[in-house]
């Protein structure tokens, strides 16, 4: 093989090999995942949900009689289910089994125009790990009953699966 062949990635001088290219791929896709969220323990978040395969997630969400809310919760716990398939996931008040992995929506701030929420996650008794703020707005009209389900779905997107 010449050395026109081999590509220098991150430093790295990398000569093609059949089979070796997904394998390199992943090993780089999983030394630049972003660190998402907060730290805890000298652990990045990423961390926390890589190391573990989720087999049931409970999406706990206080939508305290409000209808937008309750929508906005059912958006998430659908792409939840997009985003880990194989895991059970399902709406509940609470759930402490060790086993099971909670994802609970924090409601932030709230208003005719926009909505700022956020997600945090725990494992039994654990300590929480928070992710971003997200807020949804709209300057030209009132949140809308149709805006739910789709800022469910980005704060899902806002839980560290690494990818």
């Amino acid at each position: 093989m010449s050395a026109k062949d081999c590509k220098t990635i991150a430093g790295l001088r990398l000569a093609p090999q059949p089979g070796h290219i997904l394998a390199f791929a992943a090993t780089v896709a999983a030394a630049i995942v972003p660190q998402t969220g907060a730290v805890s323990a000298g652990k990045k978040v990423t961390d926390f949900v890589l190391a573990q395969r989720i087999e049931e997630l409970v999406v706990a969400c206080d939508a305290d009689g409000n209808g937008w809310r309750k929508d906005a919760c059912e958006g998430l716990a659908d792409r939840l289910r997009e985003r880990v398939p194989g895991a059970a996931v399902r709406l509940a008040a609470g759930d402490s089994t060790a086993s099971v992995l909670r994802v609970s929506v924090e409601w932030v701030r709230s208003h005719e125009t926009f909505v700022m929420a956020r997600l945090s996650w725990r494992r039994g008794a654990e300590a929480a790990d928070q992710g971003p703020v997200i807020e949804f707005s709209v300057n030209d009209r009132r949140i809308e009953a149709s805006d739910a389900r789709p800022f469910g779905r980005m704060l899902a997107d806002t839980f560290p699966l690494g990818g």
